[in-house]
């Protein structure tokens, strides 16, 4: 079982990145008492009759692997939560995987650290350029490395100073979003 939701967000963009996505959206919204998390790419997709299969333990798109439990735990968790998980090709190429959970459900993981689970990730992958929104009924915060990487030139996302930057602006976000257990 995947014990927090920044696990279940990690194993999505690993996804998105195994499938070649060179932009991916992320974006986790607090509405009323549901917490959103949607995960899209540009990535190579699944082609349309293995969509059903993907919530299929025994069924995976890893080469040399037999079993993929990444989106049937997804699936479950939510579900589990009186919540749904879509997991559906984009008209113009890609997935797109949007999972709902009850905000205070007594079965709802906890977010985990988000933040320290998509610093890395954007930082390791300097080709794919990210949007991060992070949003409540109040409004959206948002996060375009395709910007950042404009006003640092040849500076590269792994240099200290700029993983710093990006922790801070992920954290600020998720503070004005609202995405804070026991709130």
């Amino acid at each position: 079982m995947i014990e927090d939701l920044a696990m279940h967000l990690a194993d999505l963009v690993e996804n998105s990145l195994r499938a070649g996505a060179r932009h991916i959206s992320v974006a986790l919204r607090r509405h009323g008492d549901w917490l959103e998390m949607e995960v899209s790419d540009d990535g190579c997709g699944v082609a349309d009759h293995d969509l059903p299969r993907v919530v299929d333990p025994f069924y995976t798109t890893k080469p040399r692997s037999a079993i993929g439990l990444g989106l049937p735990f997804l699936a479950q968790t939510a579900e589990g939560t009186d919540g749904t998980c879509s997991i559906a090709r984009r008209t113009e190429g890609g997935m797109r995987v949007v999972a709902r959970w009850g905000w205070a459900h007594p079965d709802r993981p906890p977010l985990g650290d988000i933040v320290g689970t998509l610093v890395p990730l954007i930082a390791t992958s300097p080709e794919v350029e990210f949007t991060v929104e992070l949003g409540d009924d109040r409004g959206t915060w948002r996060l375009c490395t395709g910007e950042v990487r404009e006003h640092l030139g040849e500076v590269p996302f792994t240099h200290p100073d700029v993983l710093c930057f990006l922790e801070g602006a992920l954290r600020e976000g998720m503070d004005t979003a609202r995405m804070k257990e026991g709130e």
